[in-house]
């Protein structure tokens, strides 16, 4: 089934660019068209937006999420975690057998019936 064809109108640079780019790329002009615009589409990239710009912006969003989990991670630390493992090791630490805290009274002499 062959495709219908289509004329579109570029300035001369502009044509030679985008011949040079497809010979580049060893495809036809219709195949380069099509990708570039796939592309675009599939990344929802704005060309006309200067893409550094979104790289940068998209970057910083990622770092002040990460410090937000890492200020989140400490917290938890901080909070719930030492607390915990302190009462643990209080806990399971050996008692010292130097003197004991309490004494049974016991009753000499007497007996109890």
């Amino acid at each position: 089934m062959s495709s219908r064809f289509s004329r579109v109108s570029f300035h001369t640079d502009t044509v030679e660019r985008f011949k040079q780019y497809a010979i580049e790329n060893d495809v036809n002009y219709t195949e380069t068209l099509e990708a570039m615009l796939d592309f675009f589409e599939k990344h929802s990239i704005d060309p006309f937006v200067p893409f550094d710009n979104s790289i940068h912006s998209l970057k910083l969003l990622i770092d002040k999420r990460m410090d937000a989990v890492v200020a989140i991670l400490r917290q938890i630390e901080r909070e719930q975690t030492k607390p915990t493992k302190e009462m643990l090791d209080r806990l399971f630490e050996k008692q010292s057998e130097s003197k004991p805290m309490y004494r049974e009274k016991k009753s000499f002499g007497r007996d109890t019936q």
